[in-house]
């Protein structure tokens, strides 16, 4: 009867070991990326694009937002092999090219989702001047649904 008991004591024990070695799914968000918000100036009025398209410039992207309509907050992903990632960015007919300056480091998100990339901006934005300014307010991006950068136009 001891010997019995001991193996099914061993079996229950194994199959725990074993269920907790199986890969969970990863629901958090992993990829940071700077979270810019739309603002009118003058006014400092938060808005809502009519039309939003965004691509790298010298990445291996495609376009990131391509005419989006109705867009009041836009992500924009930066390289993390690199210190800073240039954008065209076209926002209602006004075209311009902004450039982020960044210093990265990796960051646990968690077990099942291992690592990301999070970015420090070190410079202000730099741009065309053709829209009017760029404010940034949180210079930490993260995974974190927190606003980076304000886009007056």
């Amino acid at each position: 009867m001891k010997f019995r008991e001991i193996i099914t004591c061993l079996a229950v024990a194994s199959l725990i070991i074993l269920g907790s070695c199986t890969p969970q799914p990863c629901y958090q968000i992993t990829n940071a990326t700077v979270k810019a918000d739309f603002f009118q100036t003058g006014t400092g009025k938060s808005l809502i694009a009519d039309s939003v398209t965004l691509f790298g410039i010298g990445m291996d992207t495609s376009r990131i937002y391509s005419q989006a309509t109705g867009l009041h907050v836009i992500n924009i992903p930066l390289n993390p092999s690199s210190d800073s990632s240039s954008f065209y960015l076209k926002i209602n007919n006004i075209t311009d090219t902004v450039t982020f300056y960044y210093s990265s480091y990796t960051h646990l998100v968690s077990k099942e989702c291992g690592y990301t990339y999070y970015f420090i901006l070190t410079r202000p934005v730099k741009h065309d001047k053709v829209l009017p300014d760029y404010n940034t307010i949180n210079a930490v991006i993260s995974t974190v649904n927190e606003e980076n950068v304000r886009i007056f136009y």
